[in-house]
């Protein structure tokens, strides 16, 4: 692992001896432990059972963990986070975290860690037909992953049943990033057996002695990515030359700025965040010169209430052996249809591709959960972001967020990766919020007098919240939520490089905010803004302060009447964009929105009580 280079590329380094903001590798993968349950700890035996060709595999049907159907065991991990540009929808990576999601042992010397095994073959059809059997992959050295160093390498090997033995059959070495590569080789005649099996197989090589940063600071190491197997008796031809136009990745960006935010503030924000784009990437690949009509589409389904929208296919033509990338209007709403505290819509990305080309890696989906914060991350972290070095205790880290309408911040949802021996468990930060000053934190809004510490425990990684102890109505539009450390050492929350928000991003060290640019691998600091009534968090009752307030009708097309038990001071009317469309003081007890246009609003009316009323309203002409 080139663990001095890691460090140095990925870290903006402000004068000697101070390291500041940084990222590094993980100790662990989260989505395999969260997702260990889904697999018995022992596979099904499939002894006596034996696949016939053609074999294939993709990943585009699996998540997390290889097909048993196809692969003996689940060393590798089945992602759409690690690849750049994979030739289809999901990939298998090995790196240096096990089955279980923990690092392998630490030595200098490379040592073999994952391997990606398949089920037991019967070539003994081809013995002394002519047929020749093929293995072809596509791997990739890196991706978004950590690059090895020269001693760490790929191999596949074959298996040798009447020796009980693994042959070698082909390594790489390298030590630079690489687009994906293609290998066909032949398997030799005097293995056409019954049992007969291959593996991909890397060797890893970790030393504590070699990283920087203290115990914090081990990480995983040494990727590389598989993509799309084959294993036949078609032509050398037919293996350069693949007849399929797949899809390379999931849907991602599919709200503008987030990627969810609280269910209860949909409806207003819809509007604006449904002003977005469709992206498509494709992989083309067929025979030289040649050309096809493909369609692309996408539907989407609200999984509360199962209501589907479907939209008409694009056709375009394509040339061969090209990666496409294309952006089209996205006009499907993401609108809450029912009164539930959270909700969850689908979205469906497919490919009308010729009859005869492989389909399972012409759909890929993604499913967007909408609850309770304001979430600019997938949930899955590459890296861990933290600021260490002399001088650091007292070091802010601020992330900007957006509301779409005036609500209570009640809590700050956090992801931190675990280091080696729990080392980060024992680092204190305090919770703090601060106003805007002009697309950079201003003055300081509210620090936690409880200081926290990452929390781990024996349960699956997962988001932690750190509660406000007194919650804030925030009225403002624009908020920075984040932390003061109390640490010189490096506290690891998670760095997720599918989505870039470092414009989002500031770090106060000396007195002055500054954003990190382009000293950083792009991604987002996993930290989520949490709002809304208390009971969403704690299961206590909601603040009893709030005015004794009704507004009817709603939707309403010429007035809009105020009832409540206590005096009304003033009310304010804003739009979806923020903008104030109509202010008033006194006891308002009508208001005249006949002259307003269609759409959605935001009344806030204004009493004797420390929280004023909110309400979204609908003006229908």
């Amino acid at each position: 692992m080139r663990k001095s280079l890691f460090i140095a590329v990925l870290s903006l380094i402000f004068c000697p001896g101070i390291r500041a903001q940084s990222l590094r590798g993980l100790y662990e993968n989260p989505v395999i432990k969260k997702n260990l349950h889904k697999l018995p700890v022992a596979l099904k035996s499939t002894q006596g059972v034996l696949l016939s060709l053609p074999f294939f595999d993709d990943f585009s049907t699996s998540d997390v963990f290889p097909d048993p159907a196809k692969w003996s065991d689940r060393y590798a991990f089945i992602n759409n986070s690690f690849a750049i540009d994979p030739i289809s929808v999901g990939v298998a990576t090995l790196d240096a975290i096990d089955e279980n999601g923990d690092v392998y042992a630490l030595t200098n010397r490379a040592a073999s860690s994952d391997q990606l095994t398949s089920q037991s073959l019967d070539l003994s059809p081809y013995k002394n037909t002519g047929k020749k059997v093929r293995l072809s992959f596509f791997y990739q050295c890196g991706g978004k992953g950590e690059v090895p160093e020269r001693n760490d390498s790929l191999l596949v090997e074959y298996y040798q049943p009447s020796k009980d033995r693994w042959l070698n059959a082909w390594y790489a070495n390298m030590d630079e990033p690489s687009e994906f590569l293609q290998e066909i080789l032949e398997v030799p005649d005097s293995l056409y057996v019954a049992g007969f099996r291959f593996r991909f197989r890397n060797y890893t090589s970790i030393s504590i002695n070699d990283v920087s940063g203290g115990e914090g600071a081990l990480s995983n190491a040494d990727c590389w990515n598989i993509d799309y197997v084959k294993l036949d008796t078609n032509s050398l031809q037919s293996h350069q030359i693949i007849n399929d136009v797949a899809i390379t990745d999931i849907p991602r960006k599919m709200l503008d700025l987030y990627e969810a935010i609280p269910w209860s503030h949909l409806n207003l924000a819809s509007p604006i965040i449904g002003r977005n784009s469709m992206n498509y990437d494709m992989r083309v690949m067929m025979a030289p010169g040649d050309f096809s009509n493909i369609g692309r589409s996408y539907y989407t389904r609200d999984l509360n209430t199962g209501y589907r929208e479907n939209y008409e296919l694009f056709y375009e033509e394509f040339p061969t052996d090209s990666l496409v990338f294309r952006s089209d209007p996205f006009f499907a709403p993401f609108i809450q249809r029912d009164n539930s505290k959270s909700g969850a819509i689908r979205v469906y990305a497919f490919l009308d591709t010729p009859a005869e080309q492989y389909k399972a890696n012409d759909t890929s989906k993604v499913t967007i959960e909408f609850k309770d914060a304001y979430v600019y991350d997938d949930g899955s972290p590459e890296y861990g972001f933290g600021i260490e070095g002399p001088s650091m205790n007292g070091a802010l880290l601020a992330v900007k967020f957006r509301l779409f309408t005036p609500d209570t911040l009640q809590a700050v949802d956090m992801f931190f990766n675990k280091a080696r021996n729990n080392f980060n468990a024992y680092l204190k930060f305090r919770l703090c919020v601060w106003k805007d000053a002009g697309d950079k934190p201003g003055d300081l809004l509210y620090m936690s007098d409880q200081e926290f510490s990452p929390v781990f425990g024996t349960q699956m990684p997962e988001f932690r919240r750190y509660v406000i102890d007194s919650a804030l109505y925030i009225a403002d539009s624009i908020i920075y939520v984040g932390w003061k450390q109390l640490t010189d050492e490096f506290l690891n929350i998670g760095y997720d490089v599918n989505r870039n928000n470092l414009n989002r991003t500031f770090v106060n060290l000396a007195g002055d905010w500054i954003n990190p640019g382009g000293s950083l691998l792009p991604g987002t600091v996993m930290m989520r803004a949490v709002v809304g009534s208390r009971d969403v968090i704690t299961g206590l009752p909601e603040n009893q302060d709030i005015s004794d307030v009704s507004v009817y009708p709603n939707p309403a097309s010429e007035y809009i009447s105020i009832s409540s038990g206590e005096t009304v001071t003033g009310i304010i009317l804003t739009d979806i964009t923020g903008r104030t469309v109509l202010k008033q003081t006194g006891n308002i007890e009508q208001i005249d929105v006949s002259s307003f246009a269609s759409g959605l609003y935001v009344l806030t009316v204004n009493t004797g009580k420390t929280v004023p009323y909110v309400q979204k309203i609908i003006i229908r002409h």
